[in-house]
């Protein structure tokens, strides 16, 4: 493990005998806040420059790589609630009871399923541009086409589908934030402009696909069909911030979300995007303490 600028790294080997590697950032005494990665992304995600912003926020962020994402090894034919096994397992390693739960992106469906799964064990979630799961229909674009829809609601079909699309991304992932600042709307453009910004993300999305895209296809096809738990289930307040001008996840998708959890509280940012979290991180944190 490596100390500087508050970043320490690891891995445990699960029961299993998979490898999860994992970051932490911060103050290892600290108030402790699991992140569940975008995807793709990996334990490199953090939306400060270094650790030593969230030590002086008295906070322990704790950032497993998923299953074949970063340096975890991959676990062919998992499910979203699979996740909180290997949480479990690291949280017992780290000596870490009660915590916070924070997600990104397509981050949002591990989160809640660890707030379901751990119940009183998770003091708070945090949910940034998150979308909710299949159990109500999606407000598709009509231009997708019915077979489209269709495919992606059954993960092995929907994988296949969609590796040989990701496939290109993970040639050059440092590109990405790049991409992405010419696709944006204008705050993300400016977000992704900041240097410290792009370089995270550049590091983040490169780590995360190191093994190549087939995990990426895996993970976003388990978001397309049921989690296996209801969204009903999770009692703890529910933070979920979301812009109005998200692009790749529309605000419509986090009002369906935030509809269908019992104790949300939703904050809706007039016209920022899918990466407000750089600018808004220690209210972030801050609600997750209360």
């Amino acid at each position: 493990m490596s100390g500087a600028a508050g970043h320490r790294e690891g891995s445990i080997r699960l029961r299993n005998g998979r490898a999860l590697a994992y970051a932490e950032w911060g103050d290892p005494d600290g108030w402790p806040v699991l992140a569940c990665h975008g995807s793709p992304s990996s334990r490199l995600e953090r939306h400060v420059p270094d650790g030593e912003t969230y030590r002086r926020w008295g906070v322990r962020l704790v950032v497993p790589d998923r299953p074949g994402f970063g340096r975890s090894d991959p676990q062919p034919g998992r499910r979203v609630l699979d996740w909180p096994d290997d949480v479990d397992e690291l949280l017992s390693h780290l000596g870490v009871d009660r915590f916070a739960v924070l997600s990104l992106s397509g981050g949002a469906a591990y989160a809640l399923a660890c707030a379901h799964v751990f119940g009183e064990r998770v003091r708070a979630v945090g949910v940034l541009g998150g979308a909710p799961p299949p159990d109500v229909p999606w407000p598709w674009p009509q231009w997708v086409p019915g077979r489209v829809r269709d495919a992606v609601h059954r993960p092995g079909v929907a994988a296949a589908f969609l590796q040989p699309v990701f496939a290109p991304i993970a040639l050059r992932p440092a590109l990405i934030p790049r991409y992405l600042q010419l696709r944006l709307n204008a705050t993300d453009r400016r977000l992704l402009g900041r240097p410290d910004v792009r370089q995270v993300l550049s590091e983040t999305f490169t780590e995360g696909l190191r093994q190549g895209s087939s995990s990426l296809a895996q993970d976003r096809a388990l978001l397309f069909r049921p989690w296996g738990f209801p969204l009903s289930s999770v009692r703890q307040r529910v933070h979920l911030w979301h812009g109005t001008q998200d692009w790749l996840v529309p605000v419509a998708l986090g009002q369906v979300l935030s509809a269908m959890l019992p104790n949300c509280s939703a904050h809706w940012f007039a016209g920022e995007g899918h990466f407000l979290v750089f600018d808004h991180a220690e209210e972030v944190h801050a609600a997750l303490r209360e």
